[in-house]
């Protein structure tokens, strides 16, 4: 027989693993979110320095 204070006890700690696994998955999510946005962002490598080089700060056009 399980005493009503144990139950308590093993119900609130069951509670708090639920919130913990939540919390974890939630993290899992958005640090899938950030690297799937993150290798969007990224140019691949030969077309990088492509890239870099057509939006390099270009002078001002000189007026007459």
């Amino acid at each position: 027989m399980m005493y009503p204070p144990n139950a308590q006890a093993l119900g609130e700690a069951r509670l708090a693993d639920f919130h913990r696994q939540a919390q974890r998955a939630a993290l899992a999510r958005a640090a899938r979110r950030t690297r799937a946005h993150q290798r969007r962002r990224r140019a691949p490598g030969p077309l990088a320095s492509l890239t870099g080089w057509a939006h390099r700060p270009r002078p001002a056009p000189e007026s007459t």
